[in-house]
């Protein structure tokens, strides 16, 4: 199992909580080679000290910190409605919620590339590593990344399962990242041509953030059945692009010519999960059964029972392809969730019995494609709705 998370990271040490193993969940970073410089005079009548009941604390967050951790809110919130007031450039008719929402999608991408590419060279054994200035991420990916730890649980699941690059950068850089941010205008700064360079020749996708998204647009995408690499629009005049709520496609293989959609993108996710843990159980498991929700931990004993009871292991069952799993057990999430049912109630499975909300958990992260456990699009969109309200208050403003 990959190592341990970085511990919070401040100019003050926060207290020990205690845990199981001495692990804890990935937290923010503010110490970077590149500091965040803060505005003037900020912090001048902090005390040194605050009172919690009847004991004295040092600062845990300072008050530049919080001022980068604005900054970075600003700058998402302008980026969302500088998307948002592109109407009239896009050939396909689109009101606002739709753009961002497409646009969101791209962003999601983008980050899945920076990720799975950009930040695979990090999947050697060895320390922690600091981002370098050239792999700092465009302000679309950033968004995706924060409000990704936002969700320390699934995050630090996702890091030790599938993407050990992510985990070994560690903390999130808040200082670094904001260092590439105007304070005054809430832009980034034109990245320094290594940096952007870096981003294009890994990722294959531009430096900037696709603000406006043509049908010309495509994406690749494996079909679920053959593997065959299809050639996707983004968005089409009927919906039925990639990045819209309808989508649905036909395998532009010849010999293939299967129909799928997201959901059975999904349902091919958890088809190469089972036969990964049907090959070899002690190293894999299902989506979120890994950490501990009591402890914040990674407890494989328990993950690997867990993921034996859904999938029923003990009966010693043959690994298939994902691809001879779909067409044995079906391709719809339905099909999914009844394999899970069978394992998990055993005869106590009828339709009466509601599926156990632990269960719902597991089957949550295969309702989406790619590696993440959670739906990234939904969470941005969450959390921008906590951003509205810091900037309705007017805090992020200098």
């Amino acid at each position: 199992m990959a190592g341990l998370p970085p511990l919070y990271e401040s100019a003050v040490p926060p207290p020990s909580f205690p845990a199981t193993d001495g692990e804890a969940l990935p937290q923010y970073d503010y110490k970077d080679s590149r500091p965040f410089s803060p505005f003037p005079a900020i912090g001048v009548k902090v005390p040194s000290t605050f009172r919690v009941g009847e004991k004295y604390t040092t600062a845990l967050v300072l008050p530049s910190e919080i001022q980068a951790h604005l900054l970075l809110l600003g700058a998402f919130h302008r980026l969302r409605e500088e998307v948002r007031t592109q109407k009239g450039k896009w050939d396909v008719a689109m009101q606002p919620d739709e753009m961002w929402a497409v646009f969101l999608e791209r962003a999601v991408y983008r980050f899945e590339c920076w990720t799975t590419q950009l930040l695979a060279d990090a999947e050697d054994e060895g320390p922690e590593r600091r981002l370098t200035p050239e792999e700092c991420p465009p302000l679309d990916v950033m968004m995706v990344w924060h409000t990704y730890m936002l969700n320390p649980r699934e995050y630090y699941e996702d890091c030790l399962r599938k993407l050990p690059g992510l985990h070994k950068v560690g903390s999130f850089p808040l200082l670094q990242l904001c260092a590439t941010i105007d304070p005054e205008t809430l832009l980034p700064y034109t990245p320094t041509e290594r940096r952007a360079s870096t981003f294009t020749s890994f990722t294959g996708q531009p430096f900037e953030p696709p603000i406006v998204t043509l049908s010309t647009d495509t994406v690749a995408i494996f079909c679920p059945n053959c593997a065959f690499p299809n050639n996707i629009p983004w968005i089409e005049p009927y919906g039925f692009g990639y990045a819209q709520r309808e989508f649905t496609i036909k395998c532009q293989r010849p010999e293939c010519q299967m129909y799928f959609t997201r959901e059975t993108l999904g349902v091919r996710k958890f088809y190469e999960d089972m036969e990964k843990c049907i090959v070899d159980p002690s190293k894999n498991f299902l989506a979120n059964t890994l950490v501990d929700t009591r402890f914040g931990t990674p407890n494989e004993e328990l993950s690997r029972v867990y993921t034996g009871i859904i999938l029923g292991l003990k009966k010693d069952p043959r690994p298939l392809r994902p691809e001879q799993s779909g067409n044995t057990f079906g391709w719809t999430f339905e099909d999914v969730t009844k394999i899970c049912r069978d394992g998990f109630l055993g005869a106590r499975n009828k339709h009466w019995v509601n599926t156990p909300r632990s269960l719902n958990i597991v089957l949550a992260a295969y309702r989406h494609p790619g590696p993440f456990s959670l739906n990234l699009c939904n969470a941005v969109v969450r959390q921008m709705n906590f951003i509205d309200k810091v900037v309705n208050l007017g805090w992020t403003e200098s």
